[in-house]
This record gives structure tokens, sequence and C-alpha cells, in this order.
């Protein structure tokens, strides 16, 4: 039986609140692996894309049975901050904008689990930010609607982020207290 090995990369960044998938075409990497499958999604990756610091997690595994042999999809996907995309020539393509096939909910599904860690937010967010900033992500990714104060209440006392004493513009224009993300030990659930 012969056995067919492909990897399905969805690689993501927030800009201004929204979660868009990077990509050098205009869907998903796929990439079909005769080699150590690591090697070469990191080979493409430093060639193609040219975005530092990818850490590619592997999210879920399709194996399918046809007539030539065992076909096995694995997906992979990491979540990388705007600032560190070098090559801002790549397509940068709104959730809103893509089809939503069965690789892509995996891929969101996992994204609405992981983005709500601690390690996940300090990646995107490592200077400043301000809390209807993460409420907007938070609310587009999970598809969920947070009341202002229980969210905001919610997050200050996780005793994980600090006030900077600084006021900074929301995307739509109105003053907001900015703060940082604290430095902690272990990961844990935001909200």
């Amino acid at each position: 039986m012969k056995i067919k090995l492909k990897s399905i990369i969805g690689i993501f960044t927030v800009i201004d609140s929204e979660l868009y998938l990077i990509s050098d075409n205009k869907s998903l990497i796929c990439i079909e692996c005769d080699d150590d499958i690591d090697a070469v999604n990191k080979k493409y990756i430093k060639e193609n894309l040219s975005i530092p610091d990818v850490n590619l997690k592997q999210c879920y595994t399709f194996c399918e049975k046809d007539s030539y042999g065992m076909n096995i999809s694995i997906l992979y996907i990491d979540i990388v901050p705007y600032n560190n995309i070098i090559n801002k020539k790549l397509n940068f393509i709104s959730l809103n904008n893509i089809d939503i096939d069965i690789y892509m909910k995996k891929m969101i599904d996992y994204l609405k689990k992981d983005i709500v860690m601690y390690s996940t937010m300090i990646k995107l967010y490592p200077n400043e930010f301000s809390l209807p900033e993460i409420q907007n992500l938070y609310e587009k990714i999970l598809k969920k609607q947070f009341d202002r104060r229980n969210f905001r209440k919610k997050l200050l006392k996780s005793n994980i982020i600090e006030d900077l004493c600084k006021i900074g513009t929301f995307s739509k224009g109105r003053p907001a207290k900015l703060y940082k993300f604290k430095i902690i030990d272990e990961d844990q659930v935001l909200i």
C-alpha cells in the first residue's frame, strides 16, 4: 500500500483586531511530502514566506484510503504578530473572504482554543494594547459577544496585565487606557 503524505499549513496574523490568513497564494499552503515533514515545512516557510519565529503546531490529521493507497493530510497552524512579518507582499486574506472547507474549519476550531491562552496573546501583543482591542479580537474569533464591564473586570482580576498609565486611541478613534501583559511563568486561560 502506497502512503501519500501532505502538509497543510495555516499561518494567521491579527491586523486591527481582525484575523487574517497569510499565504503566498490565495489559500492554505499545501505541500506534498516525501521526506521529514517538519524539515519540509520549515524550508518552505523560510524560502517562500520569510516569516521568522513560526512555531507550527499540529492541529489535526486526516487519513483517507483510496484505490491508490493511503492519503494522510496533517494540518499545521500558527498565529504570528504582524510586526514580525518581513515580506508584506504576501497575501493577507480576511477570514470573511475565505471559503470554509473542512481543513479551515478544523484550524479555526483550534484557533478558538489557542487564542484565549496567555502565551498566544503575549505573542500577538508583546508591548501595549487596549482592552477593547482584545475584546474585539475575542468576539470576532470566538463569535461571541462579551459584556464590556465583565470582560474588563475578568482581565484586570486575572493579575496578568498591568496599566501603563497611558492613553491610546482604539481603531474607532476613541481614547482607551493602554495595558501590557506581565511576564508570568505558566500559561493560563485569559477568559
